[in-house]
This record gives structure tokens, C-alpha cells and sequence, in this order.
């Protein structure tokens, strides 16, 4: 039996939805397609690729994980192969993935570099949290992420494009605001504080107030960056932020202080799968990406 494309593209739906049923209607063909295209990779590989045990949901085996991961990578390799330089010139298909925080930062940015420079380019967009980027870079659902580098495994590669710090963030009309020089964790910690209640930025952003042994007064909790902004606004305390704020999102009445104290970092990458050749249409937008982002630092630069 020939392995072809379309065994391993059925093999791999089936083992991402779980099901012969919802992959067969994600990939518009029969159920009998998926199950019989299932056997075949069996009985050429002499192996279970799943187990078969109670219940509906199909569970890869140990071998059936391996293989899985060998198919995605040939899966991509040609389709970077179909859509090479030669043909697709300055066009083609990408698709990225952004973390939801930084999303009205940065993304608007490089849809407005892309669709300038490369009016072929068609890019299609995923706002998720980080493990949700994780895994579909894993699953090759998107080419490329823009995300903070939290402890990301070694099978995703990354290219670091800037180094954050915390900021404080306070009402224009706060003393802290009128001093116009660094604010000092204390002095943010005697105040009424905002927390940007998310995972893996919650404790991120608390670390360095305990790094100094300092517990700020927390009257309020919210659960996205443009309501801790708002309350900010309006006079309800100080809070302490990473993402910088979207021109959309600027306004007169907060201000943003750097640190005084050495304090943590947060890398903002790109982040791909490890050993996966890059399309022409990828790598065309990862350079809108770049350029973006080094816009964006000059401009907080220049405040």
C-alpha cells in the first residue's frame, strides 16, 4: 500500500477531534473515509495506532502519538513545498496566532503592514491564552504566534523580539503621576491597587512586589487589561502592567511610570514549531511582525 497525503491527513483530524464522526464533517467526506483510512496505516505500520476501549472518544496509543507527530511534520513540509517561492510570490495563505492581551496592540499593526507590502497575502488570525497558542502550534493550526515566552517547551522554537518590564500605571491626577520620575513598588503598595486577574499574569506581576516583601492593598480584581485601565481612570487605585496600551486605548487621565527597582522581564517572540520548514507566506508576514513590534517600541520609547 502507497502512504499517501490523504491517509495521513485523515489520520491526523481523527486524532485531533477524537472522533471518525467529527473528522469525517471537518473534512467533508464519509465516516467510513476516516475509519477505513485508520486501518490501513495499521496494517501498514503493524501497529494500533489507537486504542480501543468503552466510550466514543478515540485515544491515541503511545506508537499512534509518535506517529502522529511524524504526520503533522510531513503534512507541513508539503504544504511549504506546494506553496514555495516559486509560485506564490508575494501572496498565499498564513495563519497566526495572538496572545488576546497584546492582540489590539500589535495585531492591527501588522495587518496594516501586510496588507501594504503584500496585497496578495491573505492572513487569517487566532486570539488564545498561551497554553491555547501552545497547542495549536503543536497541532500546526497556525504557522506562526506572538506571545510571551512563559516557560514555552524546547519543541517550540522562538525568536525574542523585545525584553518587557513592568510599569505602573496611575491616575493623571495621583501625586505618583506628577513627579514625572520612576515610582518605587512601596509607594505603589501603599496605594489601593488594581490586579489584572489572568493566568500566569496574575502571579507574573505580583512576583516582583514579593521579591521586596511587599503586599500591595488589593481592592479590586479584573479580568482584562482595558477595564484595570478604566478603573485606573477613574480614580479607583494604582495597578502594575506589562502590555503596553494600544493607541485605541490611550488616554489622558492614566499615566504610565517605569519601575524603580530591578525587577523582572518578560520576553515578547515569535514563536513556530521547533524543525518545521517556514512557508514563503510565513515568512513574509513574520518580517510585518518584527517591524510592527520594533514600531511599537520606539513609539513608548518617545513618550
Amino acid at each position: 500500500m502507497a502512504l499517501s497525503l490523504r491517509l495521513l491527513r485523515y489520520f491526523v483530524t481523527a486524532a485531533e477531534t477524537g472522533s471518525t464522526t467529527t473528522a469525517a464533517k471537518q473534512l467533508n467526506v464519509s465516516q467510513p473515509s476516516i475509519s477505513v483510512a485508520v486501518r490501513e496505516l495499521e496494517a501498514l505500520f503493524d501497529a494500533p495506532l489507537f486504542t480501543r476501549g468503552a466510550g466514543t472518544r478515540m485515544t491515541l496509543t503511545q506508537f499512534g502519538q509518535r506517529k502522529l507527530n511524524e504526520a503533522r511534520h510531513l503534512l507541513a513540509s508539503a504544504s511549504a513545498f506546494a506553496t514555495d517561492d516559486v509560485g506564490e510570490g508575494d501572496g498565499g495563505l498564513v495563519q497566526i496566532g495572538i496572545f488576546h492581551t497584546i492582540a489590539p496592540v500589535y495585531l492591527p499593526r501588522v495587518l496594516k503592514l501586510a496588507q501594504t507590502r503584500f496585497p496578495g497575502l491573505t492572513v487569517q488570525f487566532r486570539e488564545g491564552d498561551l497554553a491555547q497558542l501552545e497547542a495549536w502550534l503543536r497541532k500546526r493550526q497556525i504557522d506562526l504566534a506572538l506571545m510571551y515566552d512563559v516557560g514555552l517547551p524546547g519543541d517550540i522554537e522562538r525568536e525574542c523580539l523585545a525584553e518587557l518590564k513592568p510599569y505602573a500605571l496611575v491616575p493623571s491626577d495621583s501625586p505618583l503621576a506628577k513627579r514625572r520620575r520612576a515610582v518605587s513598588l512601596h509607594e505603589l503598595a501603599a496605594q489601593p491597587f488594581i490586579q489584572i486577574d489572568l493566568p500566569q499574569s496574575r502571579d507574573f506581576l505580583m512576583a516582583p512586589f514579593w521579591q521586596h516583601g511587599l503586599s500591595p492593598d488589593v481592592r479590586y480584581r479584573a479580568a482584562s487589561i482595558e477595564l484595570v485601565r478604566a478603573m485606573v481612570a477613574n480614580g479607583l487605585g494604582v495597578s502594575l502592567l506589562i502590555t503596553q496600551s494600544s493607541t485605541a486605548a490611550q488616554t489622558a487621565l492614566v499615566v504610565e511610570r517605569p519601575i524603580r527597582e530591578a525587577t523582572v522581564i518578560q520576553p515578547l517572540v515569535i514563536a513556530r514549531p521547533a524543525r518545521v520548514p517556514h512557508s514563503r507566506a510565513s515568512e513574509l508576514l513574520t518580517a510585518c511582525v518584527r517591524d510592527a513590534v520594533a514600531e511599537a517600541m520606539r513609539e513608548r520609547v518617545g513618550k
